[in-house]
């Protein structure tokens, strides 16, 4: 269960921060959608990061659960 949550990370991340981001700066999601494309940037560049970091994780951690598993 919490490994099929790791996995799915990467589908419900980004919905979370588009909400996030609309939350912290105070703008509605229409803004965000139809504004600035500086608002886009930020979210895909943030989405972008969440990506980099989960694949350098989920390296340790599949090796983790494998050492593991073998024990």
């Amino acid at each position: 269960m919490w490994l099929f949550l790791w996995r799915a990370s990467l589908l419900y991340i980004f919905p979370l921060l588009m909400w996030g981001y609309c939350r912290i700066k105070g703008i509605e999601f229409a803004e965000l959608d139809t504004g600035v494309n500086s608002h886009k940037w930020v979210v895909l560049a943030a989405y972008l990061l969440y990506v980099v970091l989960w694949v350098l994780v989920n390296r340790y951690l599949e090796l983790f659960l494998r050492q593991r598993s073998r024990k």
